[in-house]
């Protein structure tokens, strides 16, 4: 927990410099590079409001959204949460239909600087006609991988366009085994989170959810081809291990793994490493979809400072923040203008992929029940790719449980 003294004031009645006296609570998300981004726009708000004083919270998400929406939702059970929140896609539908927090059209229309932000990002940040959050820094699912490898194997860096048949021998010849026939280098890691795996079922034109996200969509026969793509990768190429609880990024960045599936964020991780890393679309099935996730800042229905909650969340979504954040390796910049700066083009080498594929993404399926969707679809994943259960009796079990999900989500809202 963070303590800084800020002060700040709305358009709809204060003026900077004046006076005024309150305390605000945000609850901010990510790292290193994102705290310090976040503390940097607290005292520029105190240059300008010297009496708020705004204590800051950062939680690492390290156990998913899952487990943040929890924690969200008990603060407000118990009457103790923060007036600004700092969060992502996949918990803005659970927050949204729970009326946790204010709309923010009106504060946004009187701010000409977010027609900065690509308009499908406050799509997704909209619920029925209203948007509830400012977007920040997004991600979406790009093949990190090691030149260095590459250039050792003797292999042709990864070119757009290329095919899920293209991928898949790529992997072989990075993997390197010993005389006895252990890996000492993986060439994939099939992902073990819930956003990372995302790509695979969106480059095959399909999804593990309905189109509305209010159903499962599991036994669609593309749902197994793209589950069975990752398993034969694992149990028939062997270029990858069994996905378990934990994520290999030090792996990669030790050079024991030669390509991973993550957004934006791991840069500032590979930058520290002085990693030869860059930067492929996913491999193409049908399509070259990869899925988009983004986080946005809202502001608390039970704030009993609403105004000056808004002019914080203003500072949060600045260019100067955006800019910060997305230059030290954070998501990339919700602002395109802080997405094309020298700094942030510079690493990894093909940058300016992420900009130019956001066309070509999807939203991390997102529903109300996303704690339990993502809890239900990783468990059987799981079990899936190490062979617990097979991949035909795994989606049926997904879809059974993700279907009765959705039903208690439904008689729980009164449908």
């Amino acid at each position: 927990m963070l303590a800084a003294g800020l002060a700040l004031l709305s358009s709809d009645g204060f003026a900077a410099g004046s006076d005024v006296s309150a305390n605000l609570r945000l609850m901010a998300f990510g790292g290193d590079a994102q705290l310090k981004a976040v503390t940097n726009a607290v005292a520029r708000f105190n240059q300008k409001y010297p009496n708020v004083k705004v204590e800051i919270a950062i939680d690492p998400i390290s156990n998913g959204w899952g487990d943040y929406v929890t924690r969200v939702l008990s603060q407000f059970n118990a009457n103790n949460a923060y007036d600004v929140y700092g969060t992502a896609i996949e918990t803005f539908r659970t927050f949204e239909t729970r009326n946790l927090f204010i709309p923010l059209d009106d504060y946004i229309a009187s701010h000409a600087s977010y027609s900065d932000f690509d308009p499908a990002l406050f799509k997704y940040a909209s619920y029925k006609g209203k948007t509830y959050f400012i977007p920040i820094g997004w991600n979406n699912i790009m093949v990190n991988y090691n030149r260095k490898l590459f250039k050792e194997a003797g292999v042709e860096f990864p070119k757009p366009g290329w095919t899920w048949a293209d991928f898949r021998e790529t992997a072989k010849k990075l993997t390197v085994r010993d005389a006895a026939g252990n890996v000492t280098q993986f060439g994939y890691e099939v992902p073990n989170q819930f956003f990372f795996v995302q790509p695979w079922f969106f480059s095959n034109g399909t999804s593990i959810l309905n189109e509305d996200w209010t159903a499962s969509n599991m036994l669609d026969p593309k749902v197994s081809e793209s589950l069975q793509y990752l398993y034969d990768l694992i149990h028939v190429d062997k270029v990858s291990p069994i996905p378990g609880k934990d994520a290999m990024n030090n792996q990669f960045m030790a050079g024991q793994i030669a390509m991973i599936a993550r957004g934006h964020w791991i840069v500032e991780n590979a930058m520290a490493a002085k990693l030869d890393m860059d930067i492929a679309i996913p491999p193409t099935k049908v399509n070259d979809y990869t899925v988009i996730g983004f986080g946005g800042y809202g502001v608390s229905k039970t704030s009993k400072n609403p105004d000056l909650a808004k002019e914080l969340v203003g500072e949060l979504t600045s260019f100067e923040t955006q800019k910060e954040e997305g230059e030290a390796g954070g998501g990339v910049p919700g602002r395109k203008s802080a997405a094309e700066t020298a700094t942030f083009l510079a690493y990894p080498p093909s940058a300016a992929l992420y900009y130019q594929t956001l066309p070509h993404t999807l939203p991390v399926p997102s529903p109300a029940n996303f704690q339990e969707v993502e809890k239900i679809f990783i468990r059987n994943y799981i079990a899936m790719m190490s062979g617990e259960i097979s991949i035909p009796d795994g989606v049926k079990r997904a879809d059974q449980e993700l279907n009765e999900s959705f039903k208690r989500l439904a008689a729980h809202q009164g449908k």
